[in-house]
């Protein structure tokens, strides 16, 4: 991206902001936006008193674990004071700090997506500002706070090209087109909502009470809002038949889907969503590896976002509570906050018809393998990790929480039944915890186990003490054998495969074209080879990494395959036999032959089937 400065001009609100004297009254111009670069104009609440004042940009924001520092992408800084003389200005640590009483604050913006400063800004948390096309505003990398005053209201003006619709959940005042008005409460509130400017394609439908919006932005039209609705809808249903009430009355889903093309954006894969209250923000591939794997990607991070409805939404400790942007303090229980969503969010759809019981140990017992890539020198506590998780070391990481995490609560939530005698599992222990706080009152950081202990059993604390503040991995065995299921720390698994060297697809096309160096493959596959079809499925640019993978990559069984290749004298049919073979499979299961009764309605009573 050029970092030139871009000509600045200043549109005053003054009609729409005259009530808001005491508020943050701010312009975002998405009209006069050049070089990926937009201006920002922010009046002051008139009653703060400072002769040296600091404005802060978020170093971090809810939901994420990195240091960001939004200030970086923020230039040409100015101040005014009442008479609109420029005040002196300077930058420190990030922030716009001013000499004298200001005003007005205007500056420009520069997005965090194709900014070479930008490249490990996690683009679900960052911004992006494609002029003519697309503008995503997660509003802590525009807009900041006067130090000490973060919880004044904030009026925003968004000038808009016409044609230009922006989706968000935050309340919109008024609305014209070219224009919107938005109001948030605090500066928390603004943060917590962020927008997506484009060419309008919005579906919405109700789910349970809730009215639920989706906005889509798709680079090279692939993804259309109505078609995302149709793969969100069974996922929420879902979701509401394992909450049984909906914590929230509207929500809005963002998506923003990257063309693979797209390399300035998608540079560093950081492809993903973050939640809020009432919305998440998705960043996602337009689905060239297969409109089956697309759906997949969708329905399981929308179900994981969605159901941070409740943790930490509704349930937090004082860290995020009071969130400090300028020095943010991590919390304990990252197991909670994410560990526990993504677990429910598995959980929900095996206890409806979206994901077999078995497929849902599955899911789990992979995150075992993949964290031992983590801990190949030391393990760490959860906890450990969570509190320490913005340091270089730690972040690394990271990924962790997502993969022991949901293992922790799975055997946390078989623990509990079993403590109570099945009165009350994982989720009513979080709920009876969400009534007593809430979303606007936090727990304290270092009383959260004893909390769950004094409400489901003294014994409780010891699974805090040794699998979440220390370092013992969880009882998995124990929990799948009382589920009626062998846990295999080790077992031999039959498998089959084709002798393949170097075989990959062009990546420079959108067509399936052959890639190899070896032709004496099984297949007899030539460089430059158009795969047309494999056993009899028509290959497409969206699912010909999907059925390579399948039959060709890892075959699942000892069957022929059979491929239609295109070549410049015709057609051609390959076929090949793949070879059996045995690997060595690390943390799997198998099922009890003869399960007890009790076991069998322990079983069924945690994945609420009727038989």
């Amino acid at each position: 991206m050029l970092l030139r400065t871009a000509p600045m001009a200043f549109v005053l609100l003054t009609t729409t902001f005259a009530a808001g004297i005491d508020s943050y009254n701010v312009t975002i111009d998405l009209v006069r936006c050049t070089n990926d670069r937009i201006t920002v104009e922010v009046e002051l609440p008139s009653t703060l008193s400072c002769t040296e004042c600091r404005y802060v940009l978020p170093r971090s924001v809810p939901g994420t674990y990195s240091l960001d520092r939004y200030g970086r992408f923020v230039v040409d800084a100015r101040a005014y004071d009442a008479s609109g003389k420029i005040l002196a200005v300077r930058r420190d640590d990030d922030d716009i700090v001013v000499k004298g009483r200001p005003v007005r604050i205007v500056y420009a913006v520069n997005d965090t997506w194709d900014d070479p400063a930008g490249s490990e800004v996690f683009n679900p948390t960052g911004s992006n500002i494609q002029c003519d096309t697309n503008v995503v505003l997660n509003f802590h990398a525009f807009v900041g706070y006067i130090e000490g005053a973060k919880n004044f209201p904030y009026n925003i003006s968004v000038r808009k090209p016409r044609g230009f619709y922006g989706a968000t959940s935050l309340e919109r005042r008024s609305s014209t087109d070219t224009s919107d008005v938005f109001h948030a409460r605090t500066y928390m509130e603004l943060v917590d909502n962020p927008a997506m400017y484009c060419s309008p394609d919005t579906t919405s439908f109700d789910q349970n009470g809730v009215r639920v919006t989706v906005a889509v932005y798709s680079h090279n039209k692939r993804m259309r809002s109505d078609s995302v609705a149709a793969v969100l809808k069974p996922t929420l249903a879902a979701v509401a038949r394992m909450l049984g009430t909906m914590p929230v009355d509207r929500y809005t889903f963002l998506f923003y889907f990257a063309g693979m093309q797209q390399r300035d954006i998608t540079r560093g894969l950081s492809f993903g969503a973050l939640e809020h209250a009432h919305s998440s923000l998705y960043f996602l591939p337009e689905g060239s590896g297969g409109e089956n794997m697309a759906h997949e990607m969708i329905a399981s991070t929308a179900a994981h976002e969605f159901l941070h409805i409740l943790v930490p939404l509704n349930l937090h400790s004082e860290h995020i509570a009071d969130f400090d942007f300028r020095s943010p303090q991590m919390s304990r229980h990252l197991w909670l906050y994410e560990g526990c969503t993504e677990y429910f969010q598995l959980l929900a759809r095996a206890q409806d018809t979206l994901l077999e019981p078995e497929a849902f140990l599955r899911e789990l017992l992979s995150n075992l393998r993949m964290m031992q890539m983590f801990y190949r020198t030391r393990r760490v506590s959860l906890v450990e990790l969570s509190q320490r998780v913005l340091e270089p070391e730690y972040q690394k990481l990271y990924p962790v929480i997502y993969m022991q995490g949901p293992v922790v609560a799975f055997c946390l939530d078989v623990t509990i039944r079993q403590l109570t005698g099945g009165r009350m599992d994982l989720l009513g222990v979080i709920r009876e915890l969400m009534r007593k706080y809430g979303p606007n009152r936090p727990f304290r950081d270092e009383a959260l186990f004893d909390e769950f202990a004094h409400l489901v059993h003294p014994a409780l604390r010891e699974f805090f003490r040794r699998y979440v503040e220390g370092t013992e991995l969880p009882p998995i065995a124990e929990c799948l054998q009382a589920l009626g299921y062998r846990y295999h720390d080790s077992t031999q698994v039959e498998t089959y495969q084709f002798e393949l060297s170097a075989l990959s697809l062009r990546r420079s096309s959108e067509e399936p074209i052959v890639v190899t160096r070896d032709t004496t493959n099984p297949f007899g596959f030539r460089n430059g080879d158009t795969l047309v079809r494999i056993n009899g499925i028509l290959v497409t640019p969206e699912n010909k990494y999907e059925l390579m993978s399948k039959y060709i990559w890892a075959p699942q069984s000892p069957d022929t395959v059979r491929v239609l290749v295109r070549r410049s004298d015709g057609l051609v049919e390959l076929r090949a036999v793949p070879t059996k073979g045995y690997r060595t499979a690390r943390y799997t299961f198998s099922a009890e032959p003869s399960p007890s009764p009790a076991v069998l309605e322990f079983r069924k009573q945690f994945f609420r089937k009727s038989s």
